[in-house]
């Protein structure tokens, strides 16, 4: 096997100036993944051992590789950046292999298919060197690949002569080695009078003076783009995303419009399934077979199974989903929900670290937190479980066919027991019994003809204490002023009102 001959060295180690960001460029996200990630796992896939040239967040780097899970990663500090000849020889005391394949960090497309056909190519020639080459419109930043008969010499984009600078075919950055001719000649590689560093495509140069075999394989840009600013990492996760994309068009998913829709390489969809416009499906997301995802959707880190409507503009997080439910539009459910088989939740409900039993319901415009709703149970419009007091979480528990009126507000800890009614517009502060009905509000008390007593004297006084001259009209017969769906407002400054 030819992977078994070859170690990979990894070059990971620089300052990412141009992202201007604080952050190393190798951390951040492709389609739910860490770039650096991304060639990690092509090489994975051929168990190639690894050694990481680390510099710039070096601790933070590693952290994310080994949270990753990849193994056989060997680590070395490269403290000065002086070029990629000095990288690589920073590595020297790891080359246990015949040949020492190397390449960049920030290659998030190239893939284990290139990655073997490099191999399989390299040890066919039996050359000492074995580089790859591309073809590109706009080979600005890289090194241009000149070949006269065979021999290949390649020159840095700041050394190229005005006709040099026009040639399209670059060097991509990615090599295979023998390991005896690596360690005999890296040490012959100068530095720059400019910036001091050590280049290491001079090694093809010196291969071919020396006679000892150099290949250039061709292959498509695409697979070895390297991201050297955010403009560049746009581009790689445009390709990206509709690699994915096209792989679920294959399997039956219908999108409505792909190029607006985001995808992470962990999701999986089952065939059947609608994805609507703008919708974005997160981190480790797993939706079944015919289900529909209504435009403007974020779904993330969620598993929702066969036959469920997710209506648009909703946001599901962390959640798991029954088969036959239906969410939205305008919902959120996030913390660890879990939502059972046949389950309706409606237009701007808010469901948070709760569990919501089979067929029930929870239509309209209610929020409901750190609580358990049994089966059957319906939710009526406007309900509140107030699960925070300011210092700690309670829980709201509804039993099986429960029957929560509109407008209630649910003061955890508490239990509405299995077929109990609470009526709308009520609060609800202490345990319902099963089969009992709560009310928890004020008694109505209607005044026959006041209301255009009211207005008569609101009509009579724009301005001043109104409260003085309407308290005759709206005493009771005792010092109590009635309050009108609120309290009455008693600054003078202020007209009568309703809170």
């Amino acid at each position: 096997m030819v992977t078994s001959t070859t170690r990979a060295v990894v070059l990971a180690a620089g300052k990412s100036s141009r992202f201007k960001t604080k952050k190393s460029k190798l951390l951040s996200s492709i389609c739910g993944q860490e770039m650096l990630l991304y060639p990690l796992h092509a090489l994975e896939a051929h168990q190639v051992p690894m050694t990481l040239i680390l510099g710039h967040q070096a601790e933070e780097v590693q952290a994310a590789v080994a949270t990753a899970g990849i193994k056989d990663v060997s680590v070395v500090l490269q403290t000065e950046q002086l070029g990629t000849g000095h990288a690589v020889l920073c590595s020297k005391d790891t080359w246990d292999a015949d040949n020492i394949l190397i390449l960049y960090g920030d290659m998030p497309l190239i893939n284990k298919e290139l990655i073997g056909q490099l191999l399989e190519e390299h040890a066919k020639a039996h050359a000492a060197v074995t580089f790859c080459t591309a073809y590109v419109l706009d080979p600005h930043g890289y090194g241009r690949v000149l070949e006269h008969d065979g021999v290949f010499e390649i020159v840095e984009e700041k050394d190229c002569t005005d006709e040099q600078r026009v040639i399209n075919r670059i060097n991509a950055g990615v090599y295979v080695m023998r390991r005896d001719f690596l360690e005999a000649h890296i040490t012959q590689l100068g530095k720059s009078s400019v910036t001091g560093e050590m280049y290491l495509p001079e090694l093809v140069a010196i291969a071919c003076k020396e006679k000892l075999g150099v290949k250039a394989v061709s292959v498509p840009y695409d697979l070895v783009r390297g991201v050297n600013t955010l403009q560049d990492l746009w581009g790689v996760e445009q390709i990206k995303r509709s690699e994915f994309i096209k792989y679920w068009m294959a399997r039956g998913i219908r999108f409505e419009l792909a190029q607006s829709i985001h995808i992470d390489i962990n999701v999986t969809i089952g065939a059947g399934s609608f994805i609507g416009t703008g919708v974005h499906l997160l981190g480790n997301t797993s939706i079944g077979e015919e289900c529909f995802v209504g435009a403007f959707t974020i779904i993330e880190d969620t598993t929702i199974a066969d036959n469920t409507t997710i209506h648009s503009h909703s946001v599901v997080q962390h959640s798991t989903i029954g088969s036959n439910v239906h969410v939205g539009p305008f919902a959120r459910l996030r913390q660890n929900v879990t939502v059972a088989n046949d389950v309706q939740i409606g237009n701007f409900v808010e469901v948070k670290t709760a569990t919501v039993g089979e067929a029930s319901k929870i239509k309209h415009l209610s929020y409901i937190g750190d609580a358990t709703i049994g089966s059957k149970v319906n939710i009526g419009a406007g309900t509140v479980t107030c699960n925070y007091d300011g210092v700690k979480k309670s829980e709201t528990v509804v039993e099986d066919g429960a029957f929560v009126g509109s407008n209630n507000t649910l003061i955890a800890p508490i239990t509405v027991g299995k077929d109990a009614y609470t009526a709308a517009g009520s609060v609800v502060n202490n345990d319902v019994p099963a089969d009992a009905l709560a009310i928890g509000r004020t008694r109505q008390e209607n005044k026959l003809g006041y209301a255009k007593k009211l207005r008569e004297a609101m009509e009579k006084s724009p301005t001043g204490s109104h409260i003085e001259k309407m308290r005759p009209i709206i005493n009771d017969g005792d010092d109590e002023v009635l309050q009108f769906r609120g309290a009455v407002k008693t600054d003078p400054d202020q007209k009568i009102g309703f809170e």
